[in-house]
């Protein structure tokens, strides 16, 4: 009977392990496998990612994924988050600073997840990036305008501190200190995502706020060449329309280039919808 028991513990170990599985990543920047994002969209977050790296050495990159129990079914989100930030070695392995931001679209799940060096006090402005900058688009069904301006927050509001040496916010108290960062790099927020602010403006023809944009994709970016296609504003109310070309640059060789080797202590927020 104990021989017995000891195989069937073995075979139920063994399944489970086989049930704990990762994703591949294809680009250390952005791996939309859940279709969230447009090809502009995409190369707006991988441009965004790949020149923090560039300019500060920290690795921070993006997952969507349909749902978690394709891979882990039996771990937690955080368990599963942290599993696939170590398995990926995100982020250098002697700062240890990486970011992963995990978004699962049927579980309505995400998860910010820090590297080891952020420590746990990091959590709270991790919380406070989702429920201000994800979560409001994502009930929405809004996916790509929330991964947009919440990979910005995420920089904006603890990568760019962490790196200045500041410490993480403490509490409400602290919600002043945050608002001069964000109104330092409001500016930037709104040259990178002027696109969003199309449906506040009135319409030069009828004077409502009724206008919408949508791009056409006539090109994609490759590695060997620039993508373009055009932005087309229309109004719902009349019957304006207008069409700006757009361009995208090139898809860089170091988006599928190695991650660092960096490691996660559980450190992040989780959020839903």
């Amino acid at each position: 009977m104990t021989r017995i028991l000891m195989i069937l513990a073995l075979v139920f170990s063994a399944s489970t392990a086989l049930a704990q599985s990762y994703p591949e990543y294809n680009s250390i920047t952005v791996n939309d496998y859940a279709g969230l994002l447009d090809d502009a969209s995409d190369a707006r977050v991988s441009k965004q990612l790949e020149k923090l790296r560039k300019d500060t050495g920290v690795e921070m990159t993006v997952l969507t994924l349909s749902r978690q129990d394709m891979f882990a079914p039996n771990q937690t989100l955080e368990q599963f988050a942290t599993g696939l930030f170590n398995e990926w070695g995100i982020g250098d392995k002697t700062s240890n600073d990486g970011v992963l931001v995990m978004i699962l679209r049927t579980d309505r799940a995400m998860r910010i997840e820090l590297g080891r060096a952020y420590g746990r006090d990091w959590d709270r402005a991790a919380a406070r990036v989702i429920d201000r900058s994800f979560l409001p688009a994502f009930k929405e069904d809004r996916y790509q305008d929330g991964i947009e301006a919440g990979v910005t927050d995420t920089i904006n509001t603890i990568v760019t501190p962490f790196l200045a040496g500041a410490e993480a916010p403490k509490g409400e108290s602290d919600n002043w200190v945050w608002a001069i960062v964000l109104a330092v790099f409001g500016g930037i927020g709104a040259l990178i995502f002027k696109d969003k602010f199309v449906k506040l403006k009135k319409c030069p023809q009828c004077g409502q706020r009724t206008l919408d944009l949508t791009r056409e994709v006539l090109m994609k970016a490759t590695r060997k060449s620039g993508g373009h296609g055009n932005k087309i504003i229309k109004c719902s109310n009349c019957s304006f329309e207008s069409v700006e070309p757009y361009s995208t640059s090139r898809i860089s060789s170091s988006s599928s280039s190695s991650f660092g080797g960096g490691s996660s202590g559980g450190g992040g927020a989780s959020g839903r919808w």
